[in-house]
């Protein structure tokens, strides 16, 4: 469905929208920047935020590439790296929950 975003009127992306109550849409950006960093610093990436409009990813190498939403981020972090990554993945997640427990 996500690929389809676009094709029917080029709505905002659901991951741009604030959706919990009492926060604005720069702290729930924010707060998923800090969530994809925890994914991505396990492959030596980083993403940031830049002006609340784009994401830039930065890989180890230094390599840089701007994205608009998060499932672009995953795109790019995999040809980056040149494989993909699944954010999902229950061997990544046991290996950062590992992590975060020492």
């Amino acid at each position: 469905m996500c690929a389809l975003c676009g094709a029917f009127g080029g709505e905002e992306h659901w991951s741009t929208r604030a959706e919990a109550p009492g926060q604005t849409r720069r702290a729930e950006r924010l707060a998923r920047v800090r969530a994809a960093n925890a994914v991505l610093g396990a492959f030596a990436m980083r993403l940031d935020d830049w002006q609340g409009a784009a994401f830039v990813i930065s890989g180890a190498t230094g390599r840089r590439e701007v994205v608009d939403t998060l499932p672009q981020v995953w795109e790019m972090a995999g040809r980056m790296l040149g494989r993909s990554i699944d954010p999902l993945d229950p061997e990544l997640i046991a290996r950062m929950t590992q992590r975060m427990r020492q």
